[in-house]
């Protein structure tokens, strides 16, 4: 097996798209190419865009893909790009987009410091080429206040105030370079039986940080809506509850046809309602899919309907 991971969600994602012949679809996260040989498996006769701003996974998406190679435009860079990336590759319209967020076994295994179970460096940037900003940049030299605004915000552990007191004594004594050395400084003031959910959480933290996935996926998310058809449609599998209160947040506000406070006679804010949802609850995975896939066992999916 690749160490890209494994698609989740497949069947129902490529389904709720509702791939048209002679369409054009974007995957917005191509890792392994998984989502996108469902989409051709779907129909052949279609155009993908497959993003995705890791060197590597764009590689090996290729090779496995080869075969489709005169419908797919790959383009290596992240999702928040999608305006501009069709543009220039002159494409002013989609018939729908999948986004298939997280990070893979993959990333994980190429000694970027993204999992507190091995000891890497301190870096989590997803693509090495772009940014400066490390996970080591962060927990050596951000001032308190960034690093305790980081933790509350993007952990939602309630030790965050500890846990960055913790990180800031620690660093005083010497540099933190690995991922040892934080994982070491926060086991350290949290309780034994708390430490997986709680260590993850902080790397998780970290990881959106250096990546601002979160702007991102807001960005890509308000483009999609200026290059949808008609008619096409918005698929978002999301592993961690940051991502699906942004998903669902903005599925709901593009549903409203009014914004007005509910004491004005009339509405003023001239606001167009742009979308329908689809999904009225998240779908998740069934326990078979979990069995074969654990990776699948926090996954959301959330679909919406450009309006005609």
């Amino acid at each position: 097996m690749n160490s890209f991971h494994i698609p989740v969600l497949k069947q129902k994602s490529i389904d709720l798209l509702c791939i048209k012949k002679g369409g054009i679809y974007v995957d917005a996260t191509v890792g392994g190419g998984g989502h996108t040989e469902a989409m051709f498996e779907k129909e052949n006769d279609i155009q993908v865009i497959a993003f995705d701003h890791d060197n590597e996974a764009i590689n090996y998406a290729q090779k496995r893909l080869s075969h489709f190679s005169d419908r797919i435009i790959f383009i290596q860079k992240n999702f928040s790009y999608l305006s501009s990336a069709l543009a220039l590759n002159r494409i002013d319209h989609i018939d729908g987009i999948l986004y298939d967020l997280g990070f893979s076994s993959h990333q994980i295994d190429q000694d970027r410091g993204f999992s507190y179970a091995k000891d890497d460096v301190l870096d989590m940037r997803m693509n090495r080429h772009n940014g400066k900003l490390t996970a080591y940049e962060i927990v050596n030299f951000y001032p308190q206040d960034q690093l305790e605004r980081l933790l509350h915000d993007y952990s939602e552990d309630r030790l965050w105030r500890r846990i960055s007191k913790a990180i800031l004594q620690a660093r005083k004594e010497k540099k933190i370079g690995t991922t040892k050395e934080l994982r070491e400084a926060i086991e350290n003031v949290i309780p034994q039986d708390k430490a997986f959910k709680t260590l993850s959480r902080v790397f998780q933290a970290f990881r959106i940080e250096v990546n601002k996935e979160l702007d991102a996926l807001k960005k890509s998310l308000e483009s999609s809506i200026e290059v949808l058809q008609k008619g096409g449609r918005i698929v978002v599998i999301s592993y961690q509850s940051l991502e699906d209160r942004i998903v669902k947040q903005f599925f709901k506000y593009e549903n409203l046809d009014c914004v007005c406070p509910a004491y004005f006679p009339r509405c003023i804010c001239k606001k167009e309602k742009t979308l329908n949802i689809i999904t009225k609850k998240p779908i998740t995975p069934d326990g078979e899919e979990i069995k074969k896939n654990p990776r699948a066992r926090s996954a959301k999916l959330r679909v919406a309907e450009k309006c005609l």
